[in-house]
């Protein structure tokens, strides 16, 4: 209309107010901290997946904390608007699902059918530890030259051998006890053959037994060598040689906002075929009202284009792009600080001395995670050769990054885009209505019909959404 003039994508105050609050360069704006997620948890109105969780884990209880654990009980009946009942700073870290050298913090309890353990005597004889491991090895070499002695002293003794003197013509020549008995059988069983002690090839029981003593003799070899072999070459040491860094950072990456963290080996020997993965633990309660203590979820690092395949001979910064898939999406560093969530990264390869399958895990929980700081380059070209300073390995410096979501960002984004658009607009276009009040109304081409600024915003709006 004539005297009116149209407003093109004009920002609303919220609006405004979300570009000031996200901007870099406010004069005002506070410095990113070094440790922005360092506070305890608190009751958050977002409604992110994370943020759907009216209470933490029953595994984070202290039994000790009587108020905590009464919070715990009535987790089910809080609203979302209640505050979230949270370990201690102090005992967060012994609230983790992961520890960070790997370890799973999982109890199992009243197990009532430990002789399934028994069906897989070998995989449970591997997994013992090394003082219990040594101990059951030597106890299957005592026990049976102990058995077997008895029985060439019970031989012995009803055949009436040990009450006859030395030269007679006995079963067991020079066994006259229970312990040159034992003597004979540890002789027996490792073949050691001093030659005192024998077995009359007229005593046909001693010679059964003879040969059944070597028979398990072989057997315990072949199995206790099988077990010790097994366990020193497991690959699971093999994981204490690869390096995770102690934090992560989120800062902004080819314009998008990311997680990410850093990993890397200390052998000159490779792993072939490595892959990276990485799950968010949280627990949440459903709409039906199932509380989920450890729900696990999947952080997509690249597996459609092929970055959680890594070559890993130097290390490497790995990143999550939290985008409108990611569970972080609408979570800045104030949600982040007030949620209480750990992700697990594994990291698996083959051994390339060995060829066994190696698995490496660490955890990062919420105050792990650094806001505006990016990690401090570890490599460097030397004489012609690359070095790696595993001095900076853990080192991270801060970065200018807006204390607002990804979410956010990228509606701020759209906005600016809006706001260049009519700019362009009104630069490019001649404005041409018989007077300068309305030249911002209505454009006519020569030749063509008459468009208003709304048609002509839709249509390029709709061109950039169509790219």
């Amino acid at each position: 209309m004539r005297g009116q003039r149209t407003s093109i994508c004009a920002p609303t105050e919220a609006e405004l107010a979300l570009m000031r609050r996200c901007s870099l360069r406010e004069p005002n704006a506070r410095p990113c901290c070094r440790h922005a997620l360092s506070v305890p948890n608190m009751a958050s109105p977002c409604t992110s997946p994370l943020c759907s969780t009216p209470s933490r884990s029953a595994l984070c209880t202290p039994v000790r904390d009587i108020e905590c654990s009464a919070k715990a009980r009535n987790k089910l009946i809080e609203s979302e608007n209640a505050q979230t009942p949270t370990c201690p700073p102090e005992l967060r870290e012994q609230c983790r699902y992961v520890s960070k050298d790997g370890k799973c913090r999982v109890d199992l309890a009243h197990m009532a059918e430990k002789e399934r353990f028994l069906a897989d005597i070998f995989t449970s004889f591997v997994d013992l530890q090394y003082r219990w491991f040594l101990f059951v090895f030597m106890m299957c070499y005592t026990v049976t030259w102990f058995i077997f002695a008895g029985l060439y002293s019970l031989n012995a003794l009803l055949r009436g051998d040990l009450e006859v003197p030395g030269d007679a013509d006995v079963c067991y020549p020079n066994i006259d006890g229970f312990v040159s008995a034992l003597l004979f059988s540890v002789e027996t069983q490792r073949t050691i053959g001093y030659g005192a002690r024998t077995v009359s090839p007229r005593c046909y029981e001693g010679v059964l037994l003879v040969m059944a003593q070597c028979i398990v003799g072989s057997m315990i070899d072949a199995l206790m060598v099988g077990c010790m072999f097994v366990k020193i070459s497991r690959p699971k040491k093999r994981a204490e040689t690869l390096l995770f860094s102690r934090t992560c950072v989120v800062s902004n990456r080819d314009d998008r906002l990311c997680l990410m963290f850093r990993l890397g080996d200390l052998r000159d020997s490779h792993m072939v075929d490595a892959k990276v993965r990485a799950k968010l633990i949280k627990s949440r309660q459903t709409s039906e009202g199932e509380f989920l203590p450890l729900e696990q979820s999947e952080i997509d690092l690249g597996y459609e284009s092929g970055s959680d395949r890594l070559f890993l001979v130097e290390p490497q910064v790995i990143q999550h792009t939290i985008d409108s898939s990611s569970p972080f999406w609408e979570l800045g560093p104030e949600q982040l600080r007030k949620q209480q969530f750990e992700i697990i990264i594994i990291l698996e390869g083959i051994v390339e001395a060995t060829g066994m399958m190696c698995q490496a895990k660490t955890s990062y929980i919420e105050t792990e995670i650094e806001w505006g700081a990016r990690f401090e380059p570890c490599m460097t070209l030397e004489k012609g050769a690359f070095r790696v300073d595993l001095r900076r390995f853990h080192s991270t410096y801060p970065v200018p990054l807006p204390p607002c979501s990804a979410q956010e960002q990228h509606h701020l984004h759209t906005l600016q885009v809006g706001l260049d658009l009519q700019e362009s607009l009104k630069d490019s276009v001649k404005w041409k209505l018989g007077g300068d009040d309305q030249e911002d109304d209505i454009v006519k081409l020569p030749g063509a019909c008459t468009f208003t600024i709304h048609n002509i915003q839709e249509e390029r709006v709709s061109e950039i959404n169509e790219c």
